[in-house]
């Protein structure tokens, strides 16, 4: 009888151990994007699929996702944007490694790794704010959009989702010149 009440002891000891340095190597679900506010909505390996009638605006997929009823702020990692036009084709895409949207401005902020790519190129830069109401996107601190085999570079940039209306400031480039498309 003392031989199973003390191995029984051992047991619930080492068991005991197993959840506590499990528990103790989680700290992710203590990092909140809002400090000390749980979110009203969290959840892993999301998809979501946003359409306006039959037709599909968005799909977004996320690593992690919180959501914020009081503050109408969405929070994400690991964010993979693809959006569409009427007809269904693929307009472009985006990823970044967290974004916030904001549902009171209609805004989505890409921090991270930032890369929206569309048939007119690939833009890269480690912050932008997208207005979702005007589909206008706005690049901050370094940003690089490539075209063919043409690279420019700039402080920020602004320009639509399709990348084809592009104002970059503090612009330096490299690659060939076709004098024909140049507007001065």
């Amino acid at each position: 009888m003392k031989k199973v009440c003390r191995n029984f002891l051992i047991i619930l000891s080492l068991s005991s151990l197993l959840f506590l340095f499990s528990c103790m190597g989680n700290d992710e679900a203590f990092n909140m994007p809002i400090s000390g506010k749980i979110p009203d909505e969290q959840a892993d390996s999301v998809r979501i699929i946003s359409t306006t009638k039959d037709v599909i605006d968005y799909e977004l997929t996320a690593v992690h996702f919180y959501k914020y009823y009081s503050t109408k702020q969405t929070f994400a990692d690991t964010v993979f944007v693809t959006f569409f036009n009427v007809d269904g084709s693929v307009k472009s895409t985006l990823e970044c490694n967290k974004a916030e949207v904001d549902d009171a401005k209609n805004t989505l902020t890409g921090i991270g790794d930032v890369v929206v790519v569309s048939e007119n190129g690939t833009m890269k830069a480690p912050f932008i704010v997208l207005d979702r109401n005007t589909n206008v996107l706005y690049a901050k601190n370094g940003v690089i959009l490539l075209r063919e085999n043409n690279i420019l570079k700039g402080e920020e940039m602004e320009s639509n989702l399709d990348l084809d209306r592009v104002e970059i400031t503090k612009v330096s480039a490299e690659g060939k010149l076709n004098e024909d498309e140049v507007n001065w």
